[in-house]
């Protein structure tokens, strides 16, 4: 099951309305209570506090009902079982990064996160203003959370390929745990234990998955990342990066259209690996400039490959 958790401050407004239109909007494009699970809290929220009437209002002439939400304050177990943390603004992503650091890698403000490179991605806070302010805030939550499960179901049906040798089996194998939880599905091309192998032998059937179409990316991990990325990128088609930080992860997807990711187990730890593997999974190539940039990595490619006899 995919969890989605929209945080503000008080939870009576922004969130609360972000989580209920998303809730509907998932039941009309034919997500199941068994696919995904939409929540919310807030980061100063006073427990059991309902939300405000005008919330509950705008919702209603929505055709949805607010009147029983009771706030919630965020709480670590929460963070932890979330899939993904959509804030309403800049100042409340870097207030809960600041009290759950590990959160970092699927934390984004909700424009963040459907438009990236937005040139605002704050939403207003309508509280303790009129009827009007708060449509508008419903309208454009109404919009944004179309678009953000639109994204998420690509997330969701991606098929990816795993792969590993022996001194990344570990990594790899807690990475199988966090796509299990989040319900994404996975093909795994081993190694299938922490024996001595060759890692060409298992980062070529990745990249061959990936490149045939049979997996959309893949996965592949060793010691340091270093040796399946070299065999994986001589696969024409794969464009495999090396990322140990989120911002790598970001900028691989979004820039190079990466379509494998490669870590390494002897330099990462487990908890920064799933937020790596978040990030690059939630990420989307901008296309534009970049896309003229990777047109020509594959023109040098298909140079190589018709110079061959």
């Amino acid at each position: 099951m995919f969890k989605i958790l929209f945080v503000c401050t008080g939870n009576t407004c922004r969130s609360s309305l972000a989580a209920v239109i998303a809730a509907q909007a998932a039941a009309r494009q034919g997500f199941s209570p068994e696919d995904i699970q939409i929540y919310s809290a807030g980061l100063a929220a006073v427990e059991g506090m309902p939300a405000t009437p005008e919330a509950i209002q705008a919702a209603r002439e929505m055709g949805l009902d607010l009147s029983n939400h009771r706030a919630a304050g965020l709480t670590g177990e929460m963070v932890k079982e979330a899939g993904l943390i959509l804030t309403m603004t800049r100042g409340h992503k870097e207030a809960l990064l600041k009290l759950y650091p590990e959160a970092q890698g699927k934390v984004f403000t909700l424009k963040e996160y459907v438009n990236p490179g937005s040139a605002d991605p704050d939403i207003a806070d309508p509280i303790g203003r009129p009827l009007e302010v708060y449509r508008r805030t419903a309208r454009e939550l109404e919009e944004l959370t179309s678009k953000l499960l639109e994204k998420v179901r690509k997330v969701m049906h991606l098929r990816l390929a795993l792969g590993s040798d022996h001194g990344g089996f570990k990594l790899k194998e807690e990475i199988k745990k966090f796509l299990e939880e989040q319900g994404i599905p996975y093909r795994d091309f081993g190694t299938f234990n922490a024996e001595a192998v060759d890692y060409p032998d298992f980062a070529r059937p990745v990249a061959e998955a990936v490149a045939r179409g049979e997996c959309d990316r893949g996965i592949l991990c060793c010691g340091t990342g270093i040796g399946v990325a070299i065999a994986a990128n001589k696969v024409p088609g794969i464009r495999a990066a090396l990322c140990h930080d989120t911002f790598s992860a970001r900028a691989a997807r979004e820039h190079n259209d990466a379509n494998i990711l490669t870590m390494g187990e002897r330099v990462i730890g487990p908890g920064l690996a799933r937020e790596i593997v978040a990030t690059w999974l939630a990420s989307e190539f901008a296309g534009g400039r970049h896309a003229r940039r990777v047109e020509k990595i594959k023109a040098i490619e298909e140079a190589y490959n018709r110079a061959r006899p």
